[in-house]
């Protein structure tokens, strides 16, 4: 998104920006719409309006960017994590939030991903959507042992959470707006100090120490990541015990929490 703020700033619109504030107005009237109410919720209007706001944020910011695989990766992780998101906080069944909290954190899995950071990929996968969201279950099972109530079908000030989730999203885009034009300013100066250290007399012995390095997607010259391979023949070769019982005791404690949640008969049906 970063990249498409970029792009739309060289062109000369920077004021651009304030437009963003119809889509997030629009969308965040679909959220007031989704949201828990005991008189009901408009289902069809909340999720038709946003839709149209998340599509039409992402048409005004990377309307200026060039379409490339990435870039339709980056819309399709980032339309996930948000989609997820809208449906952690409006759906009534606590059970059903902590699965669409496994949603969002997929999505931000997939974005690390695009940034080149696999191991932040899986240890957000492995921790949240793994061990997190079974935690979460299993509070969940347990909590609700009692006949149910209507804590969980209205929900508290929705106007001024629609009005501070829509505030802070504007004040965001704004901020990376304005980081723009450093961005640009920083790629010129990385390309002059590239273009004096091939001139310069140890230009040879430079590339020749960095022969052996990966490069990053800038061309950049990377350290080695064998930080992550050592972690993982650590993690899975030394502590593979303690890791699988710690597996068990996590798949255990799921099943006691469903026996017990059965049991009672008074919880609502996933």
């Amino acid at each position: 998104m970063t990249a498409g703020m970029f792009a739309i700033t060289e062109a000369g619109a920077y004021p651009w920006s304030w437009w963003v504030l119809g889509p997030i107005s629009v969308g965040m009237l679909g959220i007031y719409q989704l949201l828990p109410r005991p008189e009901g919720t408009s289902v069809r209007t909340g999720g038709f309006l946003a839709v149209l706001g998340l599509v039409g944020l992402m048409a005004l910011v990377l309307g200026g960017v060039l379409l490339s695989v990435e870039t339709v990766l980056f819309c399709l992780f980032s339309g996930v994590a948000v989609s997820g998101a809208a449906l952690l906080v409006t759906l009534a069944n606590p059970a059903r939030a902590a699965l669409a909290f496994t949603v969002v954190v997929l999505g931000v899995a997939g974005l690390f991903l695009l940034l080149a950071a696999p191991f932040l990929m899986g240890a957000n996968v492995i921790v949240y959507a793994g061990a997190i969201v079974v935690t979460f279950l299993f509070v969940l099972m347990l909590a609700q042992q009692h006949l149910p109530n209507d804590a969980d079908s209205r929900s508290r000030e929705p106007f001024l959470a629609c009005l501070a989730g829509g505030s802070a999203l504007l004040l965001i885009l704004l901020a990376l707006g304005e980081d723009a034009g450093k961005l640009e300013s920083y790629q010129e100066v990385r390309e002059g100090r590239a273009l004096e250290a091939t001139r310069s007399p140890v230009a040879p012995v430079r590339r020749a120490a960095e022969s052996d390095l990966r490069l990053d997607m800038s061309g950049v010259p990377a350290l080695p990541a064998d930080n992550t391979a050592f972690l993982g023949a650590n993690l899975y070769g030394r502590h593979l015990i303690a890791v699988e019982l710690a597996g068990v005791l996590l798949v255990v404690a799921t099943l006691g929490a469903i026996a017990i949640a059965q049991r009672s008969g008074t919880g609502e049906a996933l």
